[in-house]
């Protein structure tokens, strides 16, 4: 009975919100004729690499859905996406970070401050970075130990009759999954390690190379928290429309009369696995949330008063 509104409704308010994110971004876009020509650098380098982050990511998909559709690697591939386009953008925005700014004075020099991720880094981000990894290598152990033995469906065995229904988070999905994200989880981490040691931006005061050290952290933390986040949502979402979906009925003649059996799931277990997949579907809003959430005083900094 909940089918089709579980279904539907996570994807039409994720689609609805993707429409809301691009609008809000373009609002909230501060022309480069009212900031700062460091700021305008960094902005110019941020940009590119999330173009370039985002077209290697279109690419995976492509590669993902020019499979044939029988092959079972196309649909890895694509549920991986989300996670490669994370740590795509990361190590982008790392080359980015070993490679600018690159100092243009013959004699050199720094300020004697000290300087670390957790200064550099969003508390705030940093901690829901934390989580969303826990999430998903949970929603990963989960799946794995529910999944029927192939590893991509859930089976239902009642008597004599067997019910299975997919796609599932089990360990064909859960683990290209897994190491998906520790993939994502290093090049963050190495990004927000090279943060504090780079060069400061040329021309930039102290107030405002913090600020672009911090929005360089920030971005890579944001990205990667979406891409793990929307992960897990993908993974509840399927999961819960897999135990929702499982059930069938059989019959048989037992003295010439017609004998009705009925395989399904409690309806305590039914309700909660529809919860548990429109739970998924606003963790993905939240996700996209994620990534509308500024890097704190950028704003203030950037606008020339």
């Amino acid at each position: 009975m909940f089918g089709p509104v579980v279904a539907v409704l996570p994807l039409s308010l994720f689609l609805l919100a993707g429409l809301a994110v691009g609008g809000v971004l373009l609002v909230r876009r501060v022309p480069s004729t009212d900031l700062t020509a460091p700021v305008v650098r960094a902005r110019r380098r941020g940009t590119t690499v999330a173009v370039l982050a985002v077209a290697l990511a279109v690419a995976l998909f492509v590669l993902g859905t020019s499979l044939p559709q029988t092959s079972l690697r196309r649909t890895q591939l694509i549920a991986v996406v989300p996670l490669a386009a994370a740590a795509l953008h990361a190590a982008v925005l790392l080359v980015g970070e070993l490679s600018w700014p690159r100092p243009a004075q013959r004699v050199r020099s720094a300020r004697l401050a000290v300087r670390s991720v957790r200064q550099d880094a969003p508390r705030g981000m940093l901690t829901l970075f934390t989580l969303a990894c826990a999430l998903t290598w949970a929603v990963c152990v989960a799946g794995t130990a529910m999944a029927a033995d192939d590893g991509r469906s859930y089976e239902l065995v009642q008597g004599p009759m067997t019910s299975a229904h997919g796609p599932f988070p089990g360990a064909f999905y859960a683990g290209p999954i897994a190491l998906a994200a520790a993939a994502v989880v290093a090049v963050t981490w190495a990004v927000l390690l090279r943060v504090p040691q780079r060069p400061a931006v040329t021309g930039a005061d102290a107030v405002t190379d913090g600020a672009l050290r911090r929005a360089a952290a920030h971005r890579a933390l944001r990205v990667s928290t979406a891409g793990l986040l929307g992960t897990s949502a993908a993974m509840l979402v399927l999961g819960g429309l897999a135990v929702h979906g499982v059930g069938g009925s059989w019959g048989e003649y037992v003295g010439g009369t017609l004998v009705e059996h009925e395989v399904s799931v409690p309806a305590w277990a039914d309700g909660l696995a529809a919860a548990v997949a429109c739970g998924g579907g606003l963790l993905a809003l939240f996700a996209l949330a994620v990534l509308l959430v500024p890097a704190r005083g950028i704003r203030r900094l950037e606008t020339v008063r």
